[in-house]
């Protein structure tokens, strides 16, 4: 691992190192004090930010402007659980269920719900570029936009309640 080309990121008992120039992905246990697996990241690009979840970390990374990769991989081995093409700008893990909002090739913004486990999209809901502020519930999520607007959604169903 060449220095300057290094992401690192500490989460709780792991520590991720990101090799950007040779697109190589290390994870090494804090309390052990050892190296726990090694990934090659064929896409490479940047990483933006990692979330820790019970057995995964989830990933974005990113490639230019528009496009990356979003991954989520096991803790204890490093194998790919699931991954979700495109841009991530924004993901929280809220129970079992993971919230990312994606850009698309024509340049929209989506709200995706999806399960942590599987990645399975639930639902999705196109957002506007200047949303500034959202609130995950158990039972709704509240998006509010730049200009004042806000929008309540449906957690199952995604659709727009009043």
């Amino acid at each position: 691992m060449k220095a300057g080309s290094i992401q690192r990121f500490e989460l709780n008992d792991f520590l991720l190192q990101y090799d950007f120039t040779a697109e190589v992905l290390l994870c090494k246990s804090i309390s052990a004090a050892k190296n726990l697996w090694i990934k090659k990241i064929e896409e490479g690009g940047i990483i933006l930010d990692v979330v820790e979840g019970d057995a995964l970390f989830y990933m974005a990374f990113e490639y230019n402007d528009t496009d990356g990769l979003f991954l989520a991989v096991n803790k204890s081995d490093g194998k790919t659980a699931w991954s979700i093409p495109g841009r991530a700008y924004m993901y929280r893990v809220f129970g079992e269920f993971i919230f990312l909002i994606f850009i698309d090739e024509q340049g929209r913004y989506f709200l995706i719900k999806s399960t942590c486990s599987s990645g399975g999209i639930i639902w999705h809901h196109e957002v506007d570029i200047d949303l500034a502020e959202y609130t995950i519930r158990n039972d709704y999520v509240s998006l509010v936009y730049g200009d004042g607007r806000k929008e309540v959604l449906d957690m199952e169903t995604g659709e727009e309640i009043d």
